[in-house]
């Protein structure tokens, strides 16, 4: 036990003594987090307001009489008409779609107000007639005016339904009243659980992966450990205190990630007028969450650590260690993406798999749909794992060709 805690020690205090590493992996995380998303919000802000700012360019064909009259009282301006006789600006008009100096075309029949007026006395005589809309959707400019055209083109045709039927209460049949109701901390528990079981699971990794690396192939390539190895300390005790000083440091570097987003994304979702959005809500745990996050955590902790351990062990030196090290990073980086868009739905075995499964799981602890089954699969196979990859790394700590890369 001795062995351990000196060990601990020793590595707790090369990086606290350390101000480059401190400053690397407990404040410039803060200020690159909350820099970054205070960039995107300042970025996304601005594009909103130059699109909502852009006057669009607009060419009505064959403008029928009665939309002429509703866009004057409706206050619509701003648009070009053209003839369907005139080609050629139709064609200049559509060619400008690609170099963005045109944003929409809107095209009616020749005969649309005889086709909507078509049906007033005869119902079964009624004709559909067709507009067109010709605008680039890869363009924000263009897509924003579709957006605001088409608006006004349902409204446009409520007023022709109005005049068909001579009743525009009898064509609007009903109305449509949203009432909210639901659970908010579950609500906030699902935007919640929708990025942060991802991020745990990548910033863990990433806090683990430098400082891991660094303290078994690092001290194999500087001949560090294998003075530690030919000390008096057993060397499943040099494994253990390596293994848990690396995951208090892991724990602490993904702490200060998370703690800095959450200050920062209501700040991202404020900027970019998403305010209502937050209204009302806060983050609020139950005692049971916490407990469920916490021994989770400390779970996926030893096991990301083992893995990092693990592989560094193998390696001869940092270089080696850096290379195999990335492709288990994407991996990892890969299984919190699915845990994005998909669910376990309840399914047992989704949750014993490794990386995946613990994901899965802090997803549900967040929306409180975890159930005790689930939740003790899951942390039993991540502490499973975790102990097999602490003893398989102590049979490598026990062979001289791996640890003097004989």
């Amino acid at each position: 036990m001795y062995g351990i805690k000196a060990i601990v020690s020793k590595e707790l205090s090369r990086v606290f003594k350390d101000k480059k590493m401190v400053m690397s992996l407990f404040i410039l995380p803060v200020i690159l987090v909350v820099g970054i998303f205070s960039l995107m919000g300042m970025l996304i802000k601005g594009q909103i307001d130059d699109v909502q700012a852009h006057e669009p360019i607009v060419y009505i064909v064959n403008e029928p009489e009665s939309f002429e009259s509703f866009a004057r009282a409706a206050g619509i301006s701003g648009y070009t008409v053209l003839s369907d006789q005139d080609k050629d600006a139709f064609d200049t008009a559509k060619a400008g779609l690609y170099d963005a100096s045109t944003d929409l075309i809107m095209t009616f029949p020749d005969d649309f107000e005889k086709l909507v007026m078509t049906g007033m006395d005869n119902i079964d005589s009624i004709a559909t007639p067709e507009i067109e809309f010709f605008y680039n959707p890869s363009e924000d400019y263009s897509s924003e005016a579709r957006d605001i055209y088409m608006s006004y083109l349902d409204t446009y045709k409520q007023m022709l339904l109005g005049n068909r039927f001579g009743n525009y209460a009898a064509v609007e049949m009903f109305s449509v009243n949203d009432n909210l109701v639901q659970d908010e901390d579950k609500a906030v528990g699902k935007m919640l659980g929708t990025m942060l079981p991802y991020f745990i699971t990548m910033l863990i990794f990433a806090g683990a992966m430098g400082l891991g690396v660094d303290m078994i192939a690092g001290e194999k390539e500087r001949g560090t450990l294998a003075t530690m190895l030919l000390s008096p300390v057993k060397r499943e005790q040099i494994v253990l205190g390596k293994v848990f000083s690396l995951s208090i440091l892991a724990v602490m570097s993904a702490a200060v990630y998370i703690i800095s987003m959450l200050i920062a994304l209501p700040m991202l979702i404020k900027n970019i007028g998403g305010s209502d959005a937050l209204s009302g809500m806060s983050i609020n745990f139950t005692g049971i969450q916490i407990a469920q996050m916490i021994i989770l955590m400390i779970g996926v902790v030893l096991l990301y650590v083992s893995i990092i351990c693990m592989v560094a062990v193998f390696a001869r030196n940092v270089k080696e260690a850096s290379s195999y090290i990335s492709p288990v990073y994407i991996l990892v980086i890969v299984a919190g993406l699915i845990t994005m868009y998909t669910s376990a739905d309840g399914v047992f075995y989704k949750y014993l798999i490794p990386v995946y499964g613990s994901s899965m799981a802090f997803k549900d602890i967040l929306t409180r749909e975890i159930t005790m089954p689930n939740f003790l699969g899951t942390t039993i196979s991540t502490y499973l794992f975790a102990v097999i990859l602490v003893v398989v790394m102590t049979k490598a700590f026990n062979s001289e060709k791996v640890m003097f890369n004989a």
